[in-house]
């Protein structure tokens, strides 16, 4: 009986057009942006690492010009800036609470735009950039126009390091959020689609080399994440981003929807999270 009150409830969403849009993602962001280094960054950000590593090596020593594109607390600006004093940091994400602790951070030389990735992208000439960044985002709108545009916007030789989740990420979260989404069909509030993910590295290097990237480098790996508490592991799926857009779609912060949901993640005997992804750098 839930599964057809889910299946109308779904219907009828459809037919209102009631979709999550990237700027519901930003605020979604927001909500979480005071726990994202301590609950994502504190363990993601090795992996974050190693794009900026990779992208350092492959770059000239006087680069002038980054952009850090859906740049969240800046935590790769703050990094780049360390070996680039002199560099002119713009960093864009659509999320406020993001940047907001982005600003924070008082990076030298930083410009900071509230806005989405492709219409910032839109505004800037041909040829500005010497370096451009994107972690854990490119997925939140259509990643080839982006990566088009990037290639645009890059200046001859410039760099591009992206870091993204591919399609199996997260599978224990998948197996039980279709079952609390049956058990409060009437909670949901808009459908989330599913993200534009890579299936593996090498679709995701596609992506690049079709509109004439040179691949320097394409990992793809996963980060597991061991709970022994369940409220922890509630907490951390509800205050990451993780599920950003799907906490759009059922309002994850609800305590009988974190009920519920420790409730399904139990049944399972679910007491770790695996984050799959893939990263690589680029030059044009």
């Amino acid at each position: 009986m839930k599964y057809f009150e889910l299946i109308k409830r779904l219907g009828k969403l459809g037919l209102q057009r009631k979709i999550v849009h990237y700027e519901d993602i930003g605020k979604a962001y927001t909500k979480v942006s005071d726990y994202y280094e301590n609950y994502f960054l504190k363990i993601m950000h090795v992996h974050n690492d190693k794009v900026l590593e990779k992208l350092v090596e492959n770059s000239d020593e006087d680069v002038e010009s980054i952009l850090d594109l859906a740049c969240g607390t800046g935590y790769n600006s703050e990094q780049l800036a360390r070996k680039y004093k002199n560099a002119y940091f713009h960093l864009v994400d659509i999320s406020r609470g993001m940047l907001s602790k982005a600003r924070e951070k008082q990076i030298a030389h930083a410009i900071y735009y509230e806005q989405d990735m492709l219409s910032f992208l839109h505004t800037q000439p041909d040829g500005r950039f010497d370096m451009v960044v994107c972690c854990w985002a490119i997925k939140y709108q259509n990643p080839h126009k982006i990566i088009k545009e990037v290639h645009r916007i890059l200046k001859p030789g410039g760099t591009f390091g992206v870091i993204v989740n591919t399609k199996e990420t997260l599978p224990e979260i998948r197996k039980v959020y279709p079952k609390l989404l049956i058990k409060q069909p009437k909670a949901i509030k808009e459908i989330m689609l599913a993200l534009p993910n890579p299936k593996n590295k090498h679709i995701f290097g596609k992506w690049f080399r079709s509109v004439g990237f040179e691949e320097i480098k394409v990992v793809q790996g996963r980060q597991i994440f061991q709970f022994n508490d369940m409220r922890k592991l509630v907490r951390w799926v509800t205050h990451t981003g993780a599920l950003a857009g799907f906490d759009c779609m059922i309002d994850l912060k609800d305590e009988s929807i974190q009920h519920q949901l420790a409730i399904e993640l139990k049944k399972e005997k679910i007491k770790q999270i695996t984050h799959s992804f893939v990263w690589g750098v680029f030059r044009k």
